[in-house]
């Protein structure tokens, strides 16, 4: 329980205000146009085993980009969002007797995955197998992306303007990794 000197103490010592010249709540960000920009792939959502048009699966892949700061520096610490890779797969004919295989439209994935850096081999079929892109595979590696306005209807009727990433290509930049501690050799 406090005793009363406590309670005091707090009192003095927990002092807070609200100073409306520093308020940021109603700032706008500066607008990101649309046009190429040099990132790094800062995140990776992976949405498994999607069914898309009750005909296909596949495996989504959403990555955020984060802008690069010393090229944009108006746009200091801003990240994109991409609308998302689909990697079409084989489906298990005992889990989805219905569904259909559709290698021919996985030409999305392996654009982003060579971006990030996988190479892509042909097999004696003339096919690439694709990789399974991981985020811990592909955090931080460079790239160029392309960013287009998306524009959307909010509930109240307003209309809406959100950067999304439609492209993405490999970047000749080099870019220092740090170092992971369980790659440590010591």
């Amino acid at each position: 329980m406090s005793n009363v000197s406590d309670v005091l103490n707090d009192i003095d010592n927990n002092v807070a205000y609200y100073n409306p010249s520093e308020d940021t709540s109603g700032k706008k960000y500066a607008t990101i146009e649309e046009g190429s920009y040099e990132a790094v792939v800062s995140k990776l959502v992976i949405k498994k085993d999607i069914v898309v048009r009750n005909q296909y699966l596949s495996d989504i892949f959403e990555a955020t980009y984060k802008l690069d700061d010393s090229r944009h520096a108006d746009l200091k610490g801003r990240e994109v969002k991409s609308k998302g890779y689909f990697r079409f797969k084989t489906p298990d004919k005992a889990k989805h007797p219905k569904l259909e295989d559709n290698q021919g439209n996985n030409k999305g994935y392996m654009i982003f995955a060579e971006a990030c850096g996988f190479d892509m081999k042909k097999d004696d079929q003339g096919r690439y197998l694709l990789p399974m892109v991981m985020e811990s595979d592909i955090a931080g590696n460079p790239v160029t992306i392309k960013v287009v306005h998306d524009k959307w209807t909010d509930q109240s009727g307003e209309e809406r303007v959100t950067p999304t990433a439609i492209n993405v290509f490999k970047s000749n930049r080099k870019v220092d990794k740090p170092v992971a501690q369980d790659e440590l050799p010591f």
